[in-house]
């Protein structure tokens, strides 16, 4: 009967504690996330307001606009690179600070060592939540280094507000690690810390995240629990279970949205559980040792303890609710008594965190007024020149859908096919029919020598030996005129592949010799401009997996920019007369190579950078859209994964350089 109740109060009072260390864990997981979440924002908003200072803005628009040539280009650096290095110096929670291009390439940085080098745009997010929050953290591994990383970014714009770069930083995760780590009243086991999904979509692999971690994230050895996989799973609670030491705890598990992170807050149960284990021991030997005043006695003593417990967690539920004024009462001086004055002192710890939490949003309340009534002010001005580029924009992209004349193209080559089809294969025949009257003529003559004097005269009107000479050439130059026919039917349809919108392995060189022989007749060269060379060096290629009739689109714009060019290229010396070369080759088994180069005037490094740009032209009005080297670029680096570069001099001619994988990745 000692035993059985001794275990009752046990169990009483394991619950009780129970409900008040979940109390403990959820605010310090809650304490935890704010902390981060507004450490976070407090880089933000400092790289937000250094991007925005005059002299900075007007540094990196000079090191985004201007070629690095320029004397301009080279004051503006320097000017930026102190800006950079004294803004490092004065801010703790930030690793290094610097400009990227649109291409990905270092302009300015704190860290000197990486100015010049490309980066992945994909680590710098742009994303903006709402207009209030303009920066974006996300967790990733580095693609450098391989360790974790944290980043904040924000576009750099001009005047016109069109993005020409990034301000980006990488935070110091030494100091997230602190904020992470640092005990708040959880007794000798406590512990809170991070953990990250680096695995692939098949395979999952959990490490925790910490500054002081050595070597690169794949390096780091793989840990689960199920706290940890509900919290990368997107959930949040509690419970018991066993960590990623084996060991059983007592935990708080969350995910932290947007961020790829959960954060666990555990304790072991050993500890938590503690006063309930010395309530039982204590109980069992008073049962044994008051046996006669058993009943009272237990039911007192078993009062007297639980009485704290739910005092402790009576307050915790209040505390829970928002009334951060309460206290709870210490009414004993054992561990259940240390567990209180613990609980307390945690409570007045949030107090401070809630204040300071106040402080700031007042702070960045005013400031976000303040930006949204500047901000305004440019939404209207920018209103209706928003309005004209639109509809300008949408009768360029109508002007350029005109390419779906290839659909014409393919409908006449289709029609055309089937006569062409009747007439070359009834040649054979007509030439055998042929041959045979014109043996049946000869053989007349030769039994007949002397016709009748009405048939000499038809003979001699109709020039019978020019008919039999000259109709076996009419009929070859008939078979010849149809297979040139055929020829061109074939070409056409090649180049329009209208029933090849998917992926598909094709031929590289069938696509370029139909594009070829469309546009065969500017190679002739019209009025003064002398016929242009065609030198072509094809390589031993295999099948291409790609949309051929894409890539055929990508052939007619940068041959037909070669051939316009060319034409307005005057005065070609002899040695040098106008040439385009196309050369094709397989790199690493893996990849296709298309170069199509010629001798023009080439471009200047201003153009270049250009190039690729939406609207961007170099021709007369009314001749170019400015979309068509802006859809090439499109269709061979996101519809095929592929890369375009354009190398020219000015005088020396251009060359574009494709770059395709011969497998494409399907779905």
């Amino acid at each position: 009967m000692v035993s059985l109740m001794g275990y009752l109060a046990f169990v009483q009072a394991r619950e009780a504690l129970k409900a008040s260390v979940f109390a403990q864990l959820n605010i310090a997981a809650s304490l935890k996330e704010r902390e981060l979440s507004r450490w976070l924002s407090d880089q933000g908003q400092d790289l937000l307001a250094f991007s925005h200072l005059p002299s900075v803005e007007q540094n990196a628009t000079i090191l985004l606009t201007t070629p690095s040539r320029d004397p301009r280009y080279i004051v503006a650096q320097q000017a930026l690179q102190e800006n950079l290095e004294r803004f490092v110096e004065y801010q703790d929670g930030l690793q290094e600070v610097f400009l990227i291009s649109r291409g990905g390439r270092v302009l300015g940085s704190s860290d000197r060592q990486i100015i010049g080098q490309f980066q992945p745009l994909s680590q710098y997010s742009e994303i903006t939540r709402d207009e209030n929050t303009p920066l974006l953290s996300n967790f990733y591994r580095s693609a450098s280094t391989g360790k974790p990383q944290m980043t904040l970014a924000t576009p750099s714009k001009n005047a016109q507000g069109q993005t020409l770069g990034l301000f980006a930083t990488h935070l110091n995760l030494e100091r997230m690690d602190h904020i992470i780590r640092q005990q708040i009243s959880l007794g000798a086991t406590g512990e809170t810390y991070l953990v990250s999904d680096i695995g692939s979509s098949l395979s999952a692999k959990n490490v925790l995240i910490s500054a002081q971690g050595e070597g690169n994230l794949d390096d780091l050895e793989a840990i689960d629990s199920y706290g940890i996989q509900q919290a990368l799973s997107g959930q949040r609670g509690q419970g018991l279970y066993t960590n990623h030491r084996q060991q059983p705890v007592i935990g708080v598990y969350l995910a932290l949205p947007g961020k790829g992170l959960g954060l666990l807050v555990e304790q072991s149960q050993w500890e938590a559980f503690a006063p309930a284990r010395s309530l039982a021991i204590l109980l069992l030997g008073l049962g044994i040792m008051l046996s006669s005043v058993m009943a009272g006695g237990m039911v007192l003593l078993g009062r007297q303890i639980i009485r704290p417990i739910r005092a402790i967690a009576q307050t915790a539920r209040r505390v829970s609710t928002g009334d951060l004024n309460c206290q709870t009462p210490i009414l004993t001086d054992n561990e259940l008594g240390q567990l209180a004055q613990g609980f307390n002192h945690m409570i007045h710890q949030l107090q401070q965190s809630y204040q300071a939490l106040s402080d700031y949003n007042h702070t960045l309340e005013s400031k976000v007024f303040e930006r949204t009534q500047a901000l305004q002010l440019k939404n209207q001005e920018l209103e209706s020149t928003l309005e004209e580029l639109t509809r300008t924009q949408t009768h360029l992209i109508q002007n350029e859908k005109m390419a779906g004349l290839g659909q014409l193209v393919a409908g006449v080559a289709h029609e055309i096919n089937n006569p062409v089809n009747f007439i070359h294969g009834n040649l054979s025949h007509l030439d055998q029919y042929s041959q045979d009257l014109l043996g049946f003529v000869e053989q007349y003559q030769q039994i007949y020598p002397h016709p009748h004097p009405d048939l000499e005269d038809y003979i001699e009107n109709i020039d019978l030996e020019f008919l039999q000479d000259d109709l076996p050439k009419v009929l070859a130059s008939m078979r010849i005129g149809t297979e040139r026919i055929r020829e061109i039917v074939l070409s056409l349809r090649t180049f329009s592949r209208l029933d090849e919108s998917e992926q598909k392995a094709v031929d590289i060189h069938a696509g370029l010799d139909s594009t070829l022989l469309i546009l065969h007749n500017r190679f002739k060269g019209k009025g003064e401009s002398p016929p242009v060379q065609l030198v072509k060096h094809y390589g031993n290629l295999p099948l291409v997996d790609c949309y051929p009739g894409q890539l055929n689109q990508v052939f007619v714009n940068l041959i037909s920019n070669a051939l316009d060019a060319l034409e307005e290229q005057v005065n070609h010396p002899p040695e040098s007369p106008p040439q385009i070369t196309i050369t094709t080759a397989l790199v690493e088994q893996e990849r296709v190579r298309i170069e199509i180069a010629d001798n023009g005037p080439g471009m200047s490094e201003e153009v270049q950078g250009k190039l690729f740009d939406p609207f961007f032209t170099t021709k007369p009005i009314g001749k170019g859209t400015g979309l068509g080297m802006s859809i090439s670029y499109s269709i061979i680096v996101e519809r095929h994964q592929g890369t375009i570069t354009c190398h020219s001099r000015l005088g020396e001619g251009t060359m574009f350089r494709l770059q395709i994988p011969l497998r494409q990745a399907r779905g």
